[in-house]
């Protein structure tokens, strides 16, 4: 039971394969703003290096979002032209969730967090419990100063978090003890497909005429003056 995971909701293109949730294979393409033209090649290069090739795959998960605009819709149609074309299920997976995955293990709540603009982030609070992570919070758009701190213990914090937002959520959680996870531990296709294949074994699937990026945050067209 072969699953490609998508993962375009930052400046890295991630891909990966699992057999069940065992990883296969994986290629991450560093490249920014150029999702679109690296996702397919990097597909196909990474099934033939595993000996596989499209027909091979039982079902195709994606980065549901939030992240950027434009990479989203890129790995999301990706995905569903794949899913429609195989006639295989398509999954989609929030961008937050898979970044709670890096908490496991450490016994504190868990936030993860992605930035946005104007000084935003995007951000959701976990708790572990059995080996996984449940959310307990709704996905959030907002500003660090706004974020709850009424968690008892201490804080995992997760996702892409530079020097700046680190130091921010030092500030902000200034009466906790506070964690946080490698700088490399970013969203990636193989916990992506580790994901899918976990919704697929729960019969929950996503239907592919209906699914869009999860944004949180309204598209801003500006146009320019002539």
């Amino acid at each position: 039971m072969l699953i490609l995971g998508i993962e375009t909701s930052g400046d890295i293109c991630g891909i990966g394969i699992t057999c069940r949730e065992r990883l296969l294979a994986e290629l991450s393409i560093h490249i920014p703003n150029a999702h679109s033209e690296n996702l397919f090649p990097g597909i196909v290069n990474l099934l033939e290096a595993a000996g596989m090739n499209m027909d091979s795959l039982s079902g195709v998960a994606v980065s549901w979002g939030p992240g950027s605009f434009t990479g989203l819709r890129i790995g999301i149609s990706a995905a569903k032209g794949i899913a429609y074309a195989l006639g295989i299920p398509l999954f989609l997976i929030p961008t937050l969730d898979v970044c709670a995955y890096y908490g496991l293990g450490f016994g504190k709540v868990i936030c993860s967090i992605i930035p946005s603009i104007r000084g935003d982030v995007f951000y959701c609070f976990y708790a572990e419990k059995d080996g996984i992570v449940e959310r307990i919070s709704e996905y959030r758009l907002g500003k660090i100063e706004e974020m709850e701190n009424d968690f008892s213990g201490g804080v995992f914090f997760t996702g892409i978090i530079d020097e700046k937002l680190r130091w921010a959520l030092v500030r902000r959680f200034s009466d906790k003890d506070v964690f946080f996870s490698h700088e490399f531990n970013v969203p990636c296709g193989y916990l992506v497909a580790k994901m899918g294949y976990e919704k697929m074994i729960a019969g929950k699937t996503d239907n592919i005429e209906d699914s869009e990026p999860l944004y949180l945050r309204e598209f801003d067209i500006k146009m320019k003056k002539v």
